[in-house]
């Protein structure tokens, strides 16, 4: 419709291209139903009252004009910064208990068609502790939560980038290592009875296709009592898959969107816990709330003197350690605009004798509207004919949401990390400007520096499972 329609006095022929855009959106079912004046009206001020009632229009969507946290890891958007779910001031205990508990879900990059994905290692699920956790309210509060934000965030990015209106996203459950008592949990599938059926009341049509992949025999008894609970229109969008499902995938994602574990290309190498991060598989680092407070160094950054820089001693490992192969995995990727940047040509070691450490970085910020991060690794020794390795090029993250960890690969011979931190350009993000009042007010930035070995100890961690 035209940007310019008067909504209190529309003309008739406005009020028909709406009604006719309305329903081009609504299921059969439902256009049945609005059919009767009577029932429409029943079913619109049922729903205007739960979200009342609920307070959904209070929840805490992180949007590009506030610094509310995102809900859960995101990967390839520009609206919120590629970011996972770490223990901030503003997330609940309870996110963090579910997020525990939860396989590692992702809303990673877009199809095809320009619709979000959203991916869930659904069968790594601890589904016996989420009841232990939180509960059934608790449960429905995050589950809006990560709703709204795709509702409100993440549907009017695409909507941008595609040129015309999303709505829909694809959603991919993986059920990698999925048990027969996790199939077989009662309590775990009432809950996932109610919450279908809240999502197919409160937040119908918003799925363009789900596939289902690793699907095991057994899952064939679940999913008969499963599809029971689905509407038809709901059932014929689903595609179950068993080990044979990236040429499947292929065909609505692009490669460099869908993660390598899944038949794809990409590895998100500059997140902890890559393109899906996973607590229960343990690929990247889960840090208690007290490991973002306190952080060694603390410097002050402002528009007029953005920049900060800072030298890290890196000391080789004992010899005694096993061998990590040079992966580089930052030579070549697709930045989180899109943008591929390479490290220099021939810079990084790739001899499979090769041997890395991995270094970790905390660091939060009290406002601003991003922080880009840049490093480089240069060889220790006078006289040494080495070049840098950039294993960090620029990336842009929002530690004003929610504290950021990243972790680095370098080279494990000694040699320092250059790292430089800087105040987001006016042409990076989406964050609103400060005003010339806001403008003048320091950005406190606070950031500490750990090998692994550091922090697996100070913290108490078990091992990270790279995979």
């Amino acid at each position: 419709m035209n940007a310019t329609v008067d909504l209190d006095n529309p003309t008739p022929e406005q009020k028909a291209e709406a009604i006719e855009l309305l329903r081009a959106r609504l299921s059969d079912a439902a256009n049945e139903y609005c059919s009767d004046l009577d029932k429409a009206a029943v079913m619109i001020n049922e729903w205007m009252e739960w979200r009342k009632c609920a307070d959904i229009d209070d929840l805490p969507v992180a949007q590009p004009d506030n610094t509310y946290p995102v809900p859960y890891p995101i990967r390839g958007y520009y609206s919120v910064a590629d970011a996972n779910l770490t223990a901030g001031p503003q997330v609940s205990d309870v996110q963090l208990k579910l997020n525990k508990t939860f396989g590692g879900g992702c809303w990673h990059k877009r199809d095809k068609d320009g619709r979000p994905v959203y991916i869930e290692r659904a069968g790594r699920y601890l589904i016996k502790d989420i009841a232990k956790v939180t509960s059934l309210s608790g449960l429905f509060e995050f589950h809006y939560l990560m709703q709204e934000f795709m509702r409100r965030t993440v549907f009017p990015e695409c909507s941008q980038l595609a040129g015309h209106e999303v709505s829909q996203q694809v959603v991919v459950f993986d059920l990698a290592g999925i048990s027969i008592g996790m199939l077989s949990h009662i309590p775990a599938l009432n809950m996932l009875r109610e919450m279908l059926s809240k999502d197919q009341l409160y937040y119908p049509e918003c799925m363009h296709r789900t596939y289902i992949v690793n699907a095991p025999s057994m899952f064939v008894t679940a999913w008969k009592l499963i599809r029971s609970w689905l509407d038809p229109r709901v059932l014929s969008k689903i595609h179950i898959l068993g080990k044979d499902y990236a040429p499947e995938l292929l065909k609505q994602i692009p490669a460099h969107s869908l993660p390598a574990f899944l038949g794809g290309t990409c590895r998100c190498s500059h997140m902890p816990g890559g393109c899906v991060p996973s607590v229960p598989l343990g690929n990247f680092p889960d840090l208690p709330r007290k490991a973002y407070v306190n952080l060694h160094h603390r410097v002050q950054l402002s528009y007029s003197q953005p920049q900060h820089s800072f030298t890290y001693d890196v000391v080789p490992a004992d010899a005694d350690d096993p061998p990590t192969p040079m992966s580089s995995p930052l030579m070549g990727y697709a930045s989180w605009l899109g943008i591929r940047r390479e490290s220099p040509q021939g810079s990084a070691p790739t001899s499979p004798s090769a041997r890395t450490r991995y270094v970790y970085v905390r660091f939060t910020a009290d406002r601003g509207r991003g922080i880009v991060v840049e490093v480089l690794w240069q060889p220790s020794g006078s006289g040494s004919s080495d070049e840098g390795v950039l294993v960090y090029p620029e990336f842009l993250f929002d530690p004003q949401r929610a504290p950021v960890l990243l972790e680095l690969e370098a080279p494990n011979r000694a040699g320092q990390l250059l790292f430089n931190w800087r105040v987001a350009n006016f042409d990076e993000g989406q964050a609103p400007f400060p005003d010339a009042e806001e403008a003048r007010i320091p950005i406190q930035l606070e950031y500490s520096i750990d090998t692994e070995e550091s922090l697996v100890s100070e913290f108490n961690l078990s091992p990270i499972k790279r995979v």
